[in-house]
């Protein structure tokens, strides 16, 4: 540390990478942990060494990096007594100096450095802030260019109210930055104060709330809510969510009829969509009304949806009803109508949802594509009611939805969708429903990103649920895996692969049946490369995990002989190979099949050559099943000279692979006499030699390559002072040991 530190100051200007000045930010970090870390420092004179990247010269990036490094340095143990030593140095002077530097880099930094002095609190720092102009300063940093100095000054502008709840000079600032007209305001000053407003409502300081709610009152906050610039209207319903937290239910029936005045559809459903997100977790309404305001908006989203896209005539919807139905799901909940709201006893009045409806049904007959978007936004809304309340309703109108084929034609839609029906069934209160999960499988419309959310809610049913489900689930999987996309091939096969490896075999054995296994070897010639390989890992898992039956019935399998093993081996592309070196393991483990006929000596030679370390790490691991398991073709193979090579390989986690396979493999062989030379050939060829060699291998060397703090440390020991932090002639084309870190 002390090497890198002292050298920091000398950083090549010629370095092209900023990365690497995070990385030495980065080591120098992990120092502080230390509990002497600032006694050791202080011993160092590193003040003064620090002091030396401040310079005018002085690289712009050392200088930042030096700067963020101190101010880290006050939050470590005993801390306080480095922010005094720094008070009898220049660096106070250049603070002051430097806080409205031109650079970037040096804006953030020095707002670090405050931020993390700001700990420290004592006169001494109220001095500094006091020579700086801090409230003007933060103004000017809020309002800066970079999206970096703003987000810093946010930091620092959240703990001075932290240190000092209302104080009344920062307290002028932020009115004074609200103030201004929002026509007159430019972009930058819209996100300095939605940055601020958000800051200042994460504190969740109660007097810090009551300032912010005057502040940034409902009518201040509206127009940016409808800006021209999606930058601003996402900030701003950033802001939204946490004014929800902390407002009574009559400020949420001023909000939707504030809304409800609003012509632009698609911004009003998005601010819908924020409330009730954060209903749920509102801390001034009362959890059963907070429910009710959430369903009734709900159920607005679900009717716009349905006449946006009204349920289609035939057997397939009455199908969808009938499964719900005699899914055991409650349907006997009725969508929540206009003329019902004043039954309701939430401040939501009858004549802000119809306001509301009318406004944003009439915006989606203007053309299709603002019909598009203003159903994906109401899916929205339903999508987060979801998270938290389950709904018959809407479990049953999803589904109506998703077997609409004008719903089909839109992805976006469709995901949206489906994504509210999962949540929906995972929140209902029995597991009778999951007869519906088969189905939405089979529905063609549900691509690849979809598929993966019903069968990640499969997975989730796949213990508790009874045999119909799994055979449902069997055809459903049986289906899908003939899909012309080939992502929903692959997909299937993952989701098989993940059964067999996460639940017991008598879960899954109804789902794995022969036919699924003749459907995986047919996927091993499949033209897509990730289908052959989730292919091999299926079948993998089913010889590793399956019972004795169905591991014998993957062996000798008449599509998966011994050529067809070492061809999947050969593959061009590597994620192809892993998987087939984890089948070829698996084979060899449970100890069925002809799979050391797929193996020859030049094909493991080129296996513990491949450019990619993974392959490398599973022909290590073949390798030693090999030396174990059949001493024969571990001479003929000479797989135990194979693993000895790769002790050495450029991989430590194909070393971590040879040290693991070593130590069993020592445990397992017999003494061996090491005084003796190894006699000639008798039964197998080589096989005493091999063992010789093994018994010689110094296992504490080969575990102490594997660590990268060690690689790095003997670097740093052996050449900081002569290659670190260098440069060649050529920018960027140094000898910089860090990029080993």
């Amino acid at each position: 540390m002390r090497g890198v530190l002292e050298q920091l100051p000398h950083m090549s200007g010629q370095i092209v990478d900023g990365t690497r000045h995070e990385k030495v930010l980065s080591y120098m970090r992990l120092f502080l942990a230390s509990d002497a870390a600032v006694e050791q420092l202080m011993s160092w004179n590193a003040l003064r060494t620090l002091a030396e990247c401040l310079q005018p010269q002085s690289d712009m990036r050392v200088t930042a990096t030096a700067v963020r490094f101190l101010g880290d340095a006050f939050r470590a143990r005993n801390g306080k007594v480095l922010w005094t030593a720094v008070h009898t140095t220049q660096i106070v002077e250049w603070v002051v100096d430097n806080a409205d530097s031109s650079h970037a880099l040096v804006r953030v930094a020095w707002l670090h450095f405050m931020c993390q002095a700001s700990y420290i609190n004592d006169h001494a720092y109220v001095q500094l802030l006091d020579r700086v102009d801090y409230p003007r300063l933060l103004l000017r940093r809020l309002l800066d260019s970079s999206y970096f100095v703003v987000a810093s000054a946010c930091m620092l502008l959240g703990r001075l109210f932290h240190v000092n709840t209302i104080d009344p000079k920062l307290s002028a600032l932020i009115e004074q930055l609200v103030a201004r007209p929002f026509a007159l305001q430019t972009s930058a000053r819209k996100a300095a104060v939605l940055a601020t407003a958000e800051t200042l409502l994460l504190l969740k300081n109660k007097d810090v709330q009551v300032f912010v709610h005057r502040v940034f009152a409902q009518p201040v906050l509206e127009p940016y809510l409808y800006d021209m610039d999606r930058l601003v209207r996402d900030r701003a319903l950033d802001v939204l969510e946490l004014v929800v937290l902390d407002v009574d239910a009559m400020g949420v029936r001023e909000l939707v009829a504030a809304l409800a005045r609003r012509v632009d559809g698609c911004v009003v459903l998005r601010c819908l969509a924020a409330v009730v997100k954060q209903l749920p977790w509102n801390r001034c309404i009362e959890g059963g009304e907070a429910r009710r305001l959430g369903l009734m908006i709900a159920n607005m989203g679900v009717s716009l949806l349905l006449s946006i896209h009204p349920a289609v005539d035939g057997s397939d919807v009455d199908t969808i009803q009938m499964q719900i139905t005699s899914s055991g799901v409650d349907t006997t909940e009725a969508p929540i109508t206009s003329s019902d709201v004043d039954s309701i006893q939430t401040p939501i009045t009858s004549s802000d949802v119809d306001s509301i409806q009318t406004q944003v049904a009439k915006a989606a007959q203007q053309s299709p594509s603002a019909s598009s978007m203003i159903a994906c936004e109401a899916a929205r809304i339903v999508r987060e009611h979801s998270q938290t309340t389950f709904s018959a309703h809407t479990a049953s109108s999803m589904c109506l939805l998703l077997s609409n084929p004008r719903v089909q034609q839109h992805t976006q839609l469709v995901q949206l969708v489906l994504s509210t029906l999962l949540q929906t069934l995972r929140l209902a209160h029995n597991r009778t429903h999951v007869q519906m999960v088969p189905r939405l499988i089979c529905t063609f419309a549900i691509r690849a990103p979809g598929l993966r959310g019903v069968f990640d809610l499969a997975l989730e049913l796949l213990g508790s649920c009874n045999a119909e489900f799994v055979q449902g689930l069997e055809h459903a999987i049986r289906t899908r895996i003939v899909d012309v996309e080939w992502e929903a091939r692959d997909t299937v096969l993952e989701f098989v692969t993940r059964a067999v490896r996460e639940h017991a075999w008598p879960c899954v054995e109804l789902l794995v049946t022969q036919q699924v296994v003749d459907d995986a070897v047919r996927a091993l010639s499949d033209a897509e490369e990730y289908v052959r390989a989730s292919a091999a890992y299926l079948l993998a898992a089913v010889v590793e995990r399956g019972d004795e039956e169905r591991a014998r019935y993957v062996s000798e399998h008449k599509h998966l002989t011994q050529s067809d093993l070492a061809r999947l081996v050969a593959d061009s592309e590597a994620f192809v190979k892993r998987a087939a070196l984890d089948l070829v393991h698996a084979l060899g483990t449970r100890g069925v099949g002809m799979w050391i006929e797929c193996l020859t000596y030049r094909t493991l030679y080129d296996l513990a050559d491949d450019p990619d370390f993974e392959v490398r790490v599973r022909c290590a691991r073949i390798l030693a099943l090999l030396t174990q398991t059949s001493p024969v073709n571990t001479s003929e193979l000479q797989s135990t000279s194979l693993l000895l090579e790769m002790c050495r390989d450029s991989s430590r986690y194909v070393r971590a692979e040879c040290l693991r396979s070593l130590r069993e493999l020592k445990q397992n062989t017999p003494d061996v006499d090491m005084t003796s030379e190894p006699e000639p050939k008798r039964v197998y060829v080589g096989e005493r030699t091999d063992l010789w060699k093994l018994r010689n291998v110094d296992l504490a060397q080969l575990e102490a390559s594997l660590s990268a703090e060690h690689l790095y440390q003997e670097a740093l020991d052996t050449q900081v002072a002569r290659e670190l932090m260098r440069e060649t002639s050529d920018a960027n084309a140094g000898n910089n040991i860090l990029d080993c870190y």
